[in-house]
């Protein structure tokens, strides 16, 4: 069989495509993607002081981005940095120094992380005058407490974040995190544009409240649940609330728990439902 055909972000297709019977293992598509992310750590933190040296560098540099990738940082390590952001942020006004809270991006991927890690940073979020924009958290151990404490911190007044990634935790969350983001996007006062929840062991009982928030998701922009656990229900849900969305939403819900007869019952009823139809010209908004 030939393998799963799937299009990256900005390549055109004329047609949509239909899944197939992959060739390629996860195991083999895991291992890709964990190399991929320790190639950007080389990059972004080639060695480097101890995260608290970086933090602290930043803030004096005045620098937007904190990348603290695959540092070994734990739940102790990250209450401690929310605690420091917090505390520069407190103190600035008294200094005029500029607070560590400035930064814009912070990427935590490839950690051990875990719930009240977690917590902790949703508190940050909620925090008044926080300025993330992108947070990202692929490869850490978030369960459903710390998901879910995440995604409702997008519910705060005037945030700014704009993309977040919750991918591959060391456990299944993907239901318990589409549940509160179920509840937390239609009224989400902030711009998030991107959301990547691969890897998350998401299954229908997830995928359908997801979907039902969709239409009402005004910002949303990109949402990425490939390599989950998302039957042919879920992935069919997921596709008619795209026809009812908004025309700039991009959806990606390859490799997951559906087979070639799903995809083919999927595409056909693509093309003649009115709300769906466009999905099936070209449009290239769903990748299935």
């Amino acid at each position: 069989a030939a393998a799963r055909r799937t299009s990256p972000p900005g390549k055109k297709l004329s047609t949509l495509p239909r899944i197939e019977s992959s060739t390629v293992g996860l195991d083999s598509i895991e291992a890709a993607a964990d190399a991929e992310h320790r190639a950007a750590a080389r990059r972004e933190m080639p060695g480097g002081p101890a995260w608290r040296e970086a933090a602290e560098r930043a803030s004096a540099g005045g620098s937007c981005e904190l990348a603290l990738i695959e540092r070994g940082l734990d739940d102790a390590d990250v209450i401690a940095l929310v605690a420091s952001l917090q505390r520069e942020a407190a103190g600035s006004a008294l200094t005029g120094s500029r607070p560590i809270n400035n930064v814009t991006s912070l990427d935590l991927r490839g950690n051990a992380i875990g719930d009240a890690g977690a917590a902790a940073l949703s508190g940050l979020l909620r925090g008044e005058g926080c300025a993330i924009c992108t947070l990202r958290l692929w490869g850490n151990r978030i369960g459903d407490e710390g998901g879910a404490a995440l995604v409702s911190a997008l519910a705060r007044p005037n945030s700014s974040l704009t993309s977040l990634d919750l991918g591959k935790q060391g456990q299944p969350v993907g239901d318990a995190v589409a549940a509160a983001l179920a509840s937390s996007l239609p009224r989400c006062a902030c711009p998030l544009q991107t959301l990547d929840l691969r890897y998350c062991g998401m299954t229908d009982k997830g995928a359908l409240p997801l979907a039902a928030a969709l239409p009402r998701c005004r910002a949303l922009r990109f949402l990425d649940v490939r390599y989950n656990a998302i039957g042919a229900t879920g992935a069919t849900a997921l596709a008619v609330a795209l026809g009812r969305a908004d025309s700039a939403l991009r959806v990606w819900v390859t490799s997951n728990a559906y087979n070639d007869q799903d995809a083919a019952d999927l595409a056909a009823l693509l093309s003649v439902d009115p709300t769906t139809a466009p999905l099936a010209e070209g449009q290239e908004r769903l990748w299935f």
